[in-house]
């Protein structure tokens, strides 16, 4: 299975999500998974994976993080049919109760229109958020992950996800 990672990140935060979900798959199968930061990459690049995967922090109120913002407008033009698509983000649940990880469902919302499916949905569970956007069903539609407020779980959330993914896609 070939992996494209597509990511945004302004702190770091999201690029470091971004190279643990790779070392991640690298113990599964090495070489399996490409980064690309999306400041620079083709969108439509990711017509040529198996599976993608989108890493977006959410910004300010519920908004994109530059890079992805920048980027938006093209994602309409990517055809997702068929395609089998993971979201992660990065935001701050303390700080934005009312929209922690909406770039999720931003982006994911994208994703389902133009015929993509998604993948690796996470419990809301152990987050202390009011609401969000990236919300379907009591599950994030991906990994959410608070490096503000909870840095010690990131690395866990990210190797359970992984994990999670791989049994999804038969891997």
């Amino acid at each position: 299975m070939k992996i494209g990672v597509f990511y945004g990140s302004t702190t770091g935060n999201t690029g470091a999500a971004a190279q643990a979900i790779k070392e991640e798959f690298d113990k599964k199968q090495p070489g399996m998974v490409e980064l690309h930061d999306v400041k620079t990459a083709d969108l439509k690049s990711m017509e040529g994976y198996d599976l993608i995967m989108i890493g977006c922090p959410t910004w300010n109120v519920g908004e994109l993080q530059e890079d992805w913002k920048a980027q938006f407008p093209s994602l309409p033009n990517v055809n997702f049919s068929g395609k089998k698509v993971a979201i992660f983000g990065v935001g701050d649940a303390n700080g934005y109760i009312n929209n922690f990880m909406d770039a999720l469902g931003i982006l994911g919302d994208v994703v389902v229109q133009k015929g993509g499916e998604l993948y690796g949905f996470w419990p809301t569970d152990d987050y202390n958020f009011v609401q969000s956007e990236g919300v379907v069903d009591g599950h994030f539609v991906g990994l959410a992950l608070d490096d503000d407020n909870e840095s010690h779980k990131s690395r866990p959330r990210v190797n359970a996800w992984c994990q999670q993914l791989m049994a999804e896609l038969g891997l």
